[in-house]
């Protein structure tokens, strides 16, 4: 238990409090900002709730207790959840109001006893004044005791009110319904019937037409999953960079090392190829000269050695390069170019010289260097920009970093600033932003022929569902629903192999945390929507179904090729995993009741039901530019 080790180990905990009470008081001017009106931008109305407007610095508060109690509950038990009482994002503290007032309404306390029993039956009396007084240390300069127990109850009171309808009842028809969508696999044949293909029997349409349809999406921007057109031009960057091939750069190394420079090597790194022993190295105390370890032989771990030392060196050689072009031309460039934006900040009338640009281009045919500079990219596309768009920042593969869209989309990264990223092949990146054109509403003039088309595909919509229709008649009478061909009047036959419906959506933190499921993708249908998911799915043998996807830009005929159905009594079986989906189907049925009722709580308080708050819009709208 958590608090018999504190109690074991309380001197050296007690110690390092008091560190972390220091880190505190340094951080003790700062932590209010995080909070504060000037944090996030203007102090904007986030929404109106119970008749009144409430506006980020109404926020506030709530945020700062909950942040108090979360943190408070970090240093009780370590082992806790992140936000063991919700988060800190507007929506977050939105419903924590909503709950709140639900709360109060209830007659439930927000006083400090409330809070000193609640802390008590948390740990089962386990909690003295000695260790409370160490934990409330940390918030000492903030608030006194009392207020810290008073959140704390606050806090508690919030979470009762949300889970006050229970655990949802579940029954085992919805435990193999859930056992069923992540084990029984269904293969289909696909007939892909493009729209496009129906665009040229439609007509062309009028000018009235055109602008029409112009007005109404010019100041929509493009999504690729939307039937909607969007004429509005997304934000778009572009991205200079060099190169090199760490990995290539390695192997060449590696046929050049001397045999002595990988003895020392060896001699230097002994430690790291001991054999393993099921001998503690410490078997004797004080005398581990006793149990010398057992290294492995040079010639056995020579390949290794080569390997790693070449690797060594290459990332050593493309370090010296990239230190020189960063540190020497590239960072003194970009900070000419602020100090130059500052200047015309300060004196818009005056002619501000622009600093001498970087030849990047020139300074990589010099060192070699592989020389690239991308199109003005939106972001879907830069996502799939060649092989940097699958690089993180970082000189390290898999470092974790950012990945490069991330980056260069983020719009704290500013122009001319050096990047470094790798990808998973080892090959760095040396990138820098050189343009970033924020979203603009174009002229007519600009985007008539994608206006002409749009209106010509949602004309021609009607006959490719129809064309479908009855190519899924035929299918379905003549061949009794089965396809055979690569080919069907012309249209492309897709062969999907077996999958299952959903698939574990990763690992949880512990062996018992929730995990919700994942929709198991379709391969070659790249936005398959609900009713595609459905027909798909759901479709049975002899029969066909017809869906598009969900910009419509193909129907579908859709029909069975096998299914590899799962049995009720196999998920009953003595090895099966009826306690595994009991629990997943519990959990999701929890989280349906749970936003039923937090969705009838936020009516009561006034909420509008489309409501998004600010940051989620800003966030929202930097995602699709």
């Amino acid at each position: 238990m958590p608090f018999e080790v504190f109690r074991r180990h309380q001197r050296k905990m007690l110690a390092m409090l008091a560190i972390l009470a220091m880190f505190s008081f340094v951080l003790a001017d700062s932590l209010p900002r995080l909070f504060g009106t000037n944090y996030a931008g203007p102090d904007v109305e986030v929404a109106k709730l119970f008749g009144k407007t409430v506006r980020r610095s109404d926020l506030n508060e709530m945020a700062r207790q909950r942040n108090r109690a979360n943190l408070f509950m970090a240093a009780l038990n370590p082992y806790s959840r992140d936000g063991f009482f919700g988060g800190l994002k507007e929506r977050d503290l939105i419903d924590a109001l909503i709950l709140e007032k639900e709360a109060d309404r209830l007659g439930m306390p927000a006083d400090p006893i409330t809070g000193r029993e609640w802390l008590k039956a948390r740990t089962g009396g386990r909690l003295n004044r000695e260790m409370f007084e160490m934990l409330y240390s940390r918030f000492s300069s903030e608030i006194s005791q009392e207020d810290l127990l008073a959140d704390l109850a606050n806090q508690v009171r919030i979470a009762k009110v949300r889970s006050l309808l229970g655990r949802a009842p579940i029954t085992p028809f919805d435990v193999y319904q859930a056992y069923r969508g992540q084990n029984e696999r269904v293969a289909d044949k696909i007939v892909e019937i493009p729209v496009e293909n129906f665009a040229g029997q439609v007509g062309e349409p009028s000018a009235a037409e055109v602008q029409a349809l112009y007005d109404k999406f010019k100041d929509v921007l493009p999504d690729p999953a939307s039937p909607d057109p969007g004429f509005k031009v997304p934000r778009q960057v572009q991205v200079e960079f060099v190169s090199i091939d760490g990995g290539s750069k390695a192997r060449s190394l590696r046929d050049s090392l001397a045999d002595a420079e990988l003895r020392s090597f060896y001699e230097n790194h002994k430690a790291e190829f001991k054999v393993p022993s099921e001998l503690p190295d410490d078997l004797f105390a004080d005398a581990a000269d006793l149990t010398p370890a057992v290294i492995q032989p040079f010639d056995e771990v020579r390949d290794l050695l080569a390997s790693r030392l070449a690797d060594e060196k290459a990332q050593e050689a493309i370090n010296d390069v990239f230190n020189r072009i960063r540190d020497e031309e590239l960072i003194p460039f970009a900070d000419k170019y602020l100090t130059m934006l500052d200047d015309q900040a300060a004196s818009p009338a005056a002619k501000v010289q622009a600093p001498e640009p970087v030849d990047l281009k020139a300074l990589a045919e010099k060192d070699g260097l592989t020389y690239e500079i991308t199109p003005l990219l939106a972001r879907d596309k830069a996502a799939r920009y060649g092989l940097i768009s699958n690089a993180q920042v970082g000189t390290t593969r898999l470092s974790g970093g950012r990945r490069f869209v991330d980056e260069f989309f983020d719009p704290k990264v500013g122009l001319y600033e050096p990047v470094e990223l790798t990808d998973i092949l080892g090959t760095r990146y040396l990138a820098r932003k050189v343009k970033d054109e924020a979203p603009r509403t174009p002229t007519l003039d600009e985007v008539k022929p994608e206006v002409v088309r749009a209106w010509k595909l949602e004309k021609a919509r009607p006959l490719a569902e129809k064309a479908a229709q009855e190519l899924a008649a035929r299918i379905k009478s003549e061949k009794q629903g089965k396809i055979e061909e690569d080919q069907i009047e012309g249209y492309n036959v897709l062969a999907v192999p077996p999958i299952t419906r959903m698939q574990v959506g990763g690992l949880g933190a512990g062996p018992f945390d929730y995990v919700p499921q994942a929709e198991t993708p379709i391969p070659e249908i790249e936005y398959a929507g609900d009713s595609f998911r459905d027909a798909y799915f759901g479709v049975k043998a002899g029969e066909t179904a017809v869906a598009a996807d969900e910009p419509k830009a193909h129907y579908y005929v859709i029909a069975l090729d096998r299914r590899e159905p799962v049995a009720f009594t196999q998920l009953y079986a003595p090895n099966g995993e009826e306690m595994r989906f009991n629990m997943l189907a519990g959990d999701e049925a929890s989280i349906r009741q749970d936003e039923v009722w937090m969705n009838r709580l936020r009516r009561q308080a006034g909420l509008a039901a489309d409501w998004t708050p600010p940051d989620e819009a800003a966030r929202d709208d930097d995602s699709r530019s």
